[in-house]
């Protein structure tokens, strides 16, 4: 069994925090991993985007769009 979850909140004019997860089960053992994501709008065509992730895997990322 898998599922999965995401919340977006806009948390000013500029800024946005993304949060998700999943999980999943088989039999006895599972596993899961979460992301939390803010997104920076730097101007009306540029973004940047700060991303950390902890599960399986644990990382950090950082993007820029244009």
């Amino acid at each position: 069994m898998q599922m999965s979850s995401e919340v977006q909140s806009q948390i000013s004019k500029k800024n946005t925090v993304v949060i998700g997860g999943n999980l999943a089960v088989t039999g006895n053992s599972g596993g899961g991993a979460a992301t939390v994501l803010l997104r920076h709008q730097l101007s009306s065509v540029s973004s940047l985007e700060i991303m950390a992730s902890a599960g399986l895997r644990a990382l950090i990322g950082l993007q820029t769009s244009r």
